[in-house]
């Protein structure tokens, strides 16, 4: 059935509304939300829908078949209609697990264009962030001279800025790590600070009492190993599947590694140490976890230069195709970076139960708004392309989508949505 359409999406917390109705007299109340389950996966579901394990390297839903959603580049599903979901909870057309909703009421029949209130669940994705920050003694050297920051106040700060500006619109996890003089004197690598991933929204990152602004010691830098070790816990309790999971790497120094903690420059030692960061990093990859290196205080520009070189040879191997060696070389540039990092994960794709049927009408006749201000068809806004069922922020909509909690709405006439 052809229809008017409505969506709201606001604040992107809990179940997102989309209702159609025509002018009459409201219809009785929507039954209230259940609670969603933990699904299966695409190995434990039986048979699995079709499309599961495809790959979505740019990250995308759309990029996946109906009954699957994309997961670290992999269309993955945690039910079908028939299995996968908890009692309380039914399985969307992406293969998610969501809380029932009462079915409004019928709207009137004011007008012969009249249609029956839906409601569906529009998702946002969601991305997962683990900071992997170096503590090693280094970064209590000052080279951020302008506010008298030392390296590691410098990333302390930028990374509570960010945390506070970005919730609830990404988790957080933290990881600080360390040795001391590696396998001589174990554990190796040390993770002094952990915070793991919050349930929503920044979670159990709000309470940052174990992070001090102040550099509370540390030694050695055995950046592979630490990368090894936070995908590893990561691994064992991972975020929800709602979007992407990356580590951004904070460091300052030169890699040593558990092997060699004090390898000397230009010394076989120090190639192994370099290689293990590089192995680690396209390991994490492989694994659906993007690696992201941001170096913390100055670094030569020159890209013969062997940091720059090592750095880009790990930021290369974390994503697909080429990577960027971010620099932090003072706390605007340093936050920059990490924002630059985080909001290439966050994506403004919009995505629909429902399927847009003639895209043309949708973007003349469409009232789509952001934070309640009307956005223009293309140049703001549009039919994803090569996906009818997604739509997509361009332009500094996005930019606002990525940076702030935003409220979202969009109407459209009959004719331009297709409503089963």
């Amino acid at each position: 059935m052809r229809s008017s359409l409505s969506i709201a999406i606001v604040a992107f917390g809990g179940l997102l509304l989309l209702a159609c109705g025509g002018s009459g007299s409201d219809g009785p109340p929507k039954g209230g939300g259940g609670t969603g389950g933990a699904g299966l996966s695409c190995e434990t579901l039986v048979p699995a829908p079709e499309g599961c394990d495809d790959l979505c390297p740019n990250g995308s839903d759309s990029e996946c078949m109906l009954g699957t959603h994309c997961l670290n580049g992999v269309c993955a599903a945690q039910c079908t209609a028939t299995q996968g979901c908890a009692v309380g909870a039914n399985c969307n057309v992406r293969g998610r697990c969501v809380p029932d909703v009462g079915t409004g009421g019928t709207g009137g029949t004011g007008n012969t264009n009249g249609c029956q209130s839906v409601t569906i669940t529009p998702t946002r994705s969601i991305p997962n962030v683990m900071f992997l920050v170096d503590q090693s003694g280094s970064m209590n050297a000052n080279d951020f001279g302008m506010n008298n920051e030392n390296r590691w106040t410098a990333a302390h700060n930028a990374i509570t800025g960010i945390v506070d500006a970005l919730d609830p619109i990404v988790r957080f996890g933290l990881l600080t790590y360390t040795s001391d003089d590696g396998f001589q004197n174990p554990p190796c690598p040390e993770l002094p600070i952990q915070n793991d991933f919050g349930p929503a929204g920044v979670g159990a990152m709000t309470d940052l009492s174990n992070f001090p602004s102040a550099f509370p010691g540390g030694e050695d830098t055995p950046t592979g190993a630490s990368i090894d070790a936070a995908v590893s816990i990561i691994q064992a309790d991972p975020p929800p599947a709602d979007g992407p999971t990356i580590i951004v790497v904070a460091t300052d120094g030169e890699p040593d590694s558990c092997e060699y903690p004090d390898p000397g420059n230009n010394t076989p030692e120090q190639t192994f140490s370099r290689n293990l960061v590089v192995t680690a990093a396209g390991d994490a990859h492989d694994a659906g976890i993007d690696v992201f290196v941001l170096w913390v205080g100055d670094l030569d520009d020159n890209p013969s230069d062997p940091t720059r070189s090592h750095l880009q040879d790990v930021a290369n191997a974390g994503v697909t195709g080429a990577g960027t060696v971010w620099v932090g070389d003072e706390p605007t540039s340093l936050s920059s970076a990490f924002l630059n990092i985080i909001g290439d994960s966050i994506s403004c794709d919009i995505q629909m139960d429902k399927r847009f049927d003639d895209q043309a009408k949708a973007c003349d006749e469409g009232d789509v708004r952001l934070n309640g201000i009307p956005l223009s068809c293309p140049s703001e806004w549009q039919v994803k392309p090569g996906a009818d069922d997604v739509i997509e922020l361009v332009g500094a909509a996005c930019t606002t989508f990525k940076t702030e909690v935003s409220t979202f709405s969009a109407t459209f006439p009959c004719g331009a949505i297709i409503v089963e």
